[in-house]
């Protein structure tokens, strides 16, 4: 077995950041990128979605996201950043729709902290220990930033990532209730998740 590497992402990994933006999100991203075409055709929200992440000003996008390669191939990524400020992007998308109001909600109550916004490894991959190399990654890159704590939004139904944050100090600090969309999973609530760096 090849050694796994982590790298920051290139522009040009912007199609697997879209794809694992969408296996964090169970789903939510492909859902809302399918709303913004004209077409409903996945392909071509798959394709928005790519593009939205190629985007030099996006905070959430390549320029802030790493990646876990092994033998050339991406097998997960982590995006985390100093969230900003709540933004008029983040009010068009829960004007957008309401399944983004609570998850946004929480967003919006992490300003200035620093943010795990993105935490996917392909199913393919999963179980040999990438996501908890990424999200060390994460957690390293964030204490060499200015903040004082680190946040993220995770799943309710999500156990194995609470229980992997709970081990490293994260703790529940709010909620927001799920508002169901088409083709989702079954989750409860949001959970915001805080710590301090030591």
């Amino acid at each position: 077995m090849s050694e796994i590497t982590i790298r920051d992402a290139k522009k040009s990994d912007a199609a697997d950041l879209a794809l694992l933006d969408n296996i964090a999100g169970h789903g939510i991203s492909l859902w809302f990128w399918t709303s913004l075409t004209e077409t409903n055709r996945f392909e071509d929200a798959l394709s928005l979605g790519r593009d939205r992440l190629a985007a030099d000003d996006a905070f959430y996008g390549w320029r802030n996201a790493r990646l876990a390669v092994e033998d050339d191939m991406v097998l997960g990524m982590a995006n985390s950043y100093i969230m900003p400020p709540p933004s008029t992007e983040s009010d068009e998308m829960k004007e957008h729709s309401d399944a983004f109001k609570p998850v946004f909600d929480l967003y919006d109550s992490c300003a200035g902290e620093w943010f795990i916004d993105c935490l996917a490894v392909y199913p393919s991959a999963q179980g040999n220990g990438v996501g908890k190399l990424l999200f060390e990654d994460s957690m390293a890159t964030g204490e060499k930033s200015d903040a004082a704590t680190m946040s993220l939004v995770v799943e309710d139904t999500n156990h194995g990532a609470a229980k992997l944050y709970r081990s490293y100090g994260f703790e529940v600090v709010d909620s927001r209730d799920f508002i169901p969309f088409e083709g989702c999973v079954e989750i409860n609530e949001w959970l915001l998740m805080r710590r301090d760096f030591a």
